[in-house]
């Protein structure tokens, strides 16, 4: 005869049981979602689980109230929400265009939520990773396929799905390649650390051949903090090496584009990207420096006679749609993020993050222009690894969760805990 928890009649009687289920419900279909980046071409098929998501969570609210005392999470509302509220005053207005941006801001919270509390959970981190590692590593080997058997015009390799674009397919690629390493570390046997080393192979042969320069530079540098941090036992060690590692990487970088070899560096020269910038910041200060233009706000550039479609930065970005207060709650989210995951540095999806963060955070000054949008290389790239952190300091805070970590299941008794979930 079914056990039903305390206070239950069965499902026929009570339809919202399923409630009972709604964290490990929801953990599935953010894996489904990040699989379907590498599959799907359409951003609104990845989109759907992400909208059932956002009604599980917004019906269980009360099961994740606790979140609200995490400064992290609080800061990341703000942040959000603040930038929708932006499309207020952004010109040209458009109503249709809003409702968008709010709905936007309600999946990235909806997001961040159910990834935390998924955290929270004995098999999440384990599954997501692997998921990740093995849907990028197959789309990448097709990617590479169809890259030598059908050579493009520009000779620059594009993902599938919805990894078009060489700049986000190659960040997006060095995220599974993060991931990848995870498990070539943790593969229970030679054969899976085989098979860990061949798709490492397929994403590094692939991100080469993006030809995207700045991926070049920031997928390895992720790598080896990523590497890093499974070496260094010290939270505080682990920040000065990487600290060092960056100011080292600024400098030789910097030499570099000062260098003859700068011309191999930057082959397409810079992308007009110091035009871009300098006038959206002209923008940017001219027009609300402290609350900024709107989210809505017109972000082409024309260069010559080029039309540039957004800012190729995406603090500069921030800056010109929220002003001063979007960049410093922004500021606060990465910090207070970092903070979390240092002090919980133990835990192998802190350690995850911070390769992420390793990649993102360089990468998106040379990129990027969207930070509240629709699941795509932003959710993995910045609202991963800031819902690693709120998930690693709020553990206590998520209670609901918690059931499913190795405590009381509905229905069951306890459970060990898997290695590595946390």
């Amino acid at each position: 005869m079914q056990d039903w928890p305390e206070g239950t009649t069965g499902v026929r009687s009570n339809p919202m049981y399923l409630l009972e289920y709604r964290v490990p419900i929801s953990a599935a279909l953010l894996v489904f979602s990040f699989a379907s980046i590498f599959v799907l071409t359409s951003q609104s098929g990845s989109s759907i689980p992400t909208y059932l998501l956002a009604i599980l969570t917004l019906v269980g609210c009360g099961r994740w109230l606790g979140l609200w005392l995490d400064r992290t999470f609080l800061c990341a509302v703000a942040l959000v929400g603040y930038l929708a509220a932006s499309s207020l005053w952004s010109e040209p207005f458009d109503a249709r265009d809003a409702f968008s941006q709010w709905s936007k801001a309600l999946l990235v919270v909806c997001f961040i939520v159910a990834a935390a509390e998924g955290f929270r959970t004995d098999w999440f981190f384990r599954r997501l990773t692997l998921t990740i590692a093995v849907f990028g590593g197959a789309a990448a080997a097709v990617a590479l396929f169809r890259f030598f058997a059908f050579p493009p015009e520009d000779g620059r390799l594009t993902g599938l799905g919805q990894l078009h674009l060489q700049v986000p397919a190659a960040l997006i690629f060095g995220v599974a390649l993060l991931c990848t390493f995870y498990w070539l570390f943790e593969a229970p046997s030679l054969r899976w650390r085989a098979l860990a080393m061949l798709n490492a192979l397929c994403l590094l042969s692939a991100v080469f051949l993006t030809d995207s320069r700045n991926a070049w530079v920031a997928v390895p540098f992720a790598c080896l903090v990523y590497l890093i941090s499974r070496r260094t036992q010290s939270a505080s060690m682990f920040g000065l090496i990487v600290i060092a590692l960056a100011v080292s990487a600024l400098v030789v970088v910097g030499a570099l584009l000062v260098s003859p070899a700068s011309e191999l560096l930057l082959p397409r020269g810079d992308s007009y990207r110091p035009a871009i910038w300098s006038e959206i910041l002209s923008r940017a200060l001219a027009g609300g420096p402290w609350f900024g233009s709107g989210v809505l706000a017109d972000e082409d550039v024309f260069v010559g006679c080029y039309l540039l479609a957004h800012p190729h930065n995406m603090y500069l970005a921030v800056l010109y749609q929220g002003g001063v207060v979007a960049v410093g709650l922004f500021a606060a989210v990465l910090v207070l993020s970092v903070r979390a995951l240092l002090a919980n540095f133990a835990r192998p999806e802190a350690k995850l993050a911070f390769g992420i963060y390793a990649l993102a955070l360089p990468a998106y000054l040379l990129d990027g222009h969207q930070l509240v949008a629709k699941i795509g290389w932003t959710w993995m790239l910045i609202w991963l690894p800031v819902a690693i952190g709120i998930a690693s300091n709020s553990g206590r805070r998520l209670d609901d969760a918690n059931r499913f970590s190795g405590g009381q299941v509905p229905g069951k008794g306890p459970r060990p805990l898997a290695g590595g979930g946390g």
